[in-house]
């Protein structure tokens, strides 16, 4: 997905459009069904501490700030 712009395109296209293509037919056909989408998180492993809602603290070379977790981006 990263080799290139038009690759980058192309995948988020296919996940993108392919998602709402899936959640349509699912309104469509199965209004009761519930869709469960997996992030990242599963190829990138999970962090060795529990994964809360909300704020998580941490100090890092010195540093420290309080962060939204799991990231709420935007």
């Amino acid at each position: 997905s990263m080799i290139d712009r038009e690759h980058a395109v192309l995948t988020q296209v296919n996940n993108v459009v392919g998602t709402l293509n899936i959640l349509y037919a699912m309104r469509q056909d199965f209004p009761d069904c519930h869709l469960v989408k997996l992030g990242t998180m599963g190829e990138y492993r999970t962090p060795n501490i529990d994964i809360e809602e909300g704020y998580i603290t941490i100090e890092h070379n010195g540093r420290k700030d309080t962060l939204p977790y799991p990231k709420q981006p935007g």
